[in-house]
């Protein structure tokens, strides 16, 4: 394993001695121990976001999704006008 960057952060005191004392009690070094947790907490944030950033679409809901964005695109006159405003714009 290449371990040549770094994260350098500050705690307090107790939490220092917190995850000393718990990395003693499995057998890890202090900054091994703090890394593997904090990987780990990592991982799981990120899986559960990625969860919660899936939509999972019946067969039904997915075709009519499908349908509404192969359809061509009506615009109204409201909408018409709001290009031309924010075209003004910029």
């Amino acid at each position: 394993m290449n371990m040549n960057s770094h994260m350098n952060f500050r705690m307090s005191a107790k939490n220092k001695k917190i995850i000393e004392t718990a990395a003693l009690l499995k057998g890890f070094k202090p900054n091994t121990y703090a890394r593997m947790k904090l990987l780990e907490v990592a991982e799981k944030d990120i899986a559960e976001m990625g969860q919660v950033n899936n939509l999972v679409l019946s067969e039904k809901d997915w075709e009519q999704f499908s349908q509404i964005m192969q359809a061509p695109l009506h615009t109204n006159d409201n909408l018409k006008r709001a290009i031309r405003e924010f075209d003004n714009e910029i």
